[in-house]
């Protein structure tokens, strides 16, 4: 049996690493003195990560990779192993999302979302795996899911959908991978300042914060950043082969203080959270 790869240099790819916690994620690698394959649709911010992780004398390949693309997905893979060797942690943060009751989404919108999360996970793990099972080694492949994949998370439904079928394929997939030394972990999040699709919601103001909160998903204005959850990432990936996370649920602490019993009071702790 394989053992997973505990080498202090592994290789790590990353999709969705251009901004937020993908970024961080990235970054927190190369200080590991991992080498870093990083890939998404938007080159111009992959090579913001880039520049981060080299600026701090990091290693890092920085490419396009649409993870709804099995042959975008191949060539990724296939530069990266020829570059720096077998990926032996696959990260699957890839996501987009917009907020609305669902009728209001077009085929296109919920095609999007579901095939992002979804379907680009299957192919970004699937690619994995068969590349560590052909180098002989073992490794990791975490699946970064939201809470929304367990918690009816209202006008948010595609983006929920698809969070949850990837739960279950990381389960079912752990079940395959017995006895190869490749672990299958499931990193779930919740409520997070600095993603790219919360922000531009909270940008354009068409977050439904007043129905969530009535519907007791609001409960306190507590966030956790990007950095909390790649802290929470590499912890998964860096453990001893004898044992993994199956499932690791990383949310925000409630502030110390009362819980607010009105929207008008979680609105103004979360401004006075951010101006702090």
């Amino acid at each position: 049996m394989n053992e997973p790869e505990s080498s202090p240099r592994r290789v790590v790819a990353i999709s969705g690493a251009g901004t937020g916690i993908g970024q961080v994620a990235a970054v927190r690698f190369a200080a590991l003195n991992w080498l870093v394959a990083i890939g998404g649709r938007r080159v111009d911010r992959l090579e913001e990560t880039k520049a981060l992780i080299e600026d701090a004398s990091g290693t890092c390949i920085a490419k396009e990779l649409d993870v709804a693309d099995g042959g975008s997905v191949d060539r990724f893979f296939d530069t990266v192993e020829s570059e720096f060797g077998a990926v032996t942690a696959v990260i699957n943060n890839a996501a987009t999302a917009r907020y609305g009751p669902l009728q209001d989404f077009s085929p296109e919108d919920i095609g999007l979302e579901v095939s992002t999360k979804l379907t680009g996970s299957l192919l970004m793990a699937a690619r994995g795996i068969r590349g560590m099972r052909h180098a002989g080694v073992g490794g990791d492949v975490i699946f970064v899911t939201s809470a929304a994949a367990v918690w009816p998370w209202v006008e948010h439904l595609p983006y929920a959908a698809a969070n949850a079928g990837v739960e279950h394929a990381a389960r079912i997939l752990r079940l395959e991978l017995e006895g190869t030394g490749i672990r299958s972990g499931v990193l779930r999040v919740g409520e997070t300042f600095g993603t790219e699709f919360a922000n531009r919601g909270m940008e354009i103001g068409v977050m439904p914060n007043d129905l969530w909160f009535r519907r007791g998903l609001l409960r306190h204005h507590g966030l956790m950043t990007p950095a909390n959850v790649a802290d929470a990432m590499v912890a998964m990936v860096t453990l001893p082969p004898s044992y993994q996370y199956e499932v690791v649920s990383v949310m925000p602490t409630a502030p110390v203080g009362d819980v607010p019993t009105t929207l008008q009071e979680w609105q103004e702790g979360f401004l006075k959270l951010f101006s702090s």
